[in-house]
C-alpha cells in the first residue's frame, strides 16, 4: 500500500507527514541509516502515529480541519516558542507570555514534525517497535540486584526510553508556552 503523506491540506487518510524520499536524504545527511523500502514504509508510518499518539495534547492550537484529517497536523493557531525571551525582537510577543513566538499558517506541516518523524522513523527502520515496546509490568523496577551492581528505581519512574533527539526536534512546539508557566528570575 503506497504511502500517504500529508501536505498540509488535512488528507483524510494520510499515514505519514514525511515521504521516504525526504527521509532518506533527512538520514543520510546526519549518517544515519534509512532504506527506500516496503520496511521504510512502515517505518514511517509507525513513527508518524508515534508522534501524533505521545505528543497531540502537547501541541499547540487545535486540527485546522477537525476529524475530517487524519493526523494531527496541520493545526490552527499553532506557533512556535522561542526558548529565551528577547528585549529587541522583530517577532509578535504576546503580553500574558514572556517568551516571543512565531505564528505557524494553518495549512503548513512544520520543519520540527518532519524532523521529530524523520528521527523516529530511523528508529523504528533499525528495529522495528522499539519507540513503543511493550513492557512488563510497567516497567517499574523497586529493586535489582547481581553481584555488586544494583539498580532501584524511584516510585513512578517511566518504564520506557525517553527519545532526546524526538525531544528536541519538538523542543519549539511543545516548549514553555502557557500562560501559565513564567520564568522566575531573582531580582
Amino acid at each position: 500500500m503506497a504511502l500517504v503523506v500529508e501536505t498540509g491540506a488535512g488528507i483524510l487518510g494520510a499515514d505519514s507527514y514525511v515521504a521516504i524520499a525526504d527521509c532518506v536524504q533527512y538520514a543520510t545527511a546526519r549518517g544515519l541509516d534509512f532504506g527506500s523500502d516496503d520496511l521504510g514504509d512502515a517505518a514511517l508510518r509507525r513513527a508518524t502515529s508515534y508522534i501524533d499518539n505521545t505528543y497531540r495534547v502537547q501541541f499547540p492550537g487545535y486540527r485546522t480541519f477537525r476529524r475530517a484529517q487524519t493526523l494531527e497536523w496541520p493545526r490552527t493557531n499553532a506557533y512556535y516558542t522561542y526558548a529565551e525571551p528577547r528585549g529587541d525582537t522583530p517577532y509578535f510577543v504576546d503580553p500574558r507570555m514572556l517568551y516571543p513566538f512565531d505564528l505557524i499558517g494553518a495549512n503548513t506541516i512544520p520543519p520540527e514534525i518532519i524532523a521529530a518523524t524523520c528521527e523516529a522513523a530511523v528508529r523504528e527502520y533499525a528495529e522495528p517497535g522499539a519507540l513503543l515496546p511493550d513492557l512488563e509490568r510497567g516497567g517499574l523496577i523497586s529493586s535489582l540486584k547481581a553481584s555488586s551492581v544494583e539498580i532501584r528505581y524511584a516510585g513512578g519512574a517511566p518504564g520506557q526510553a525517553a527519545f532526546q533527539a524526538i525531544e528536541a526536534a519538538l523542543s519549539g512546539l511543545i516548549g514553555a508556552r502557557n500562560v501559565y508557566t513564567a520564568r522566575a528570575q531573582r531580582v
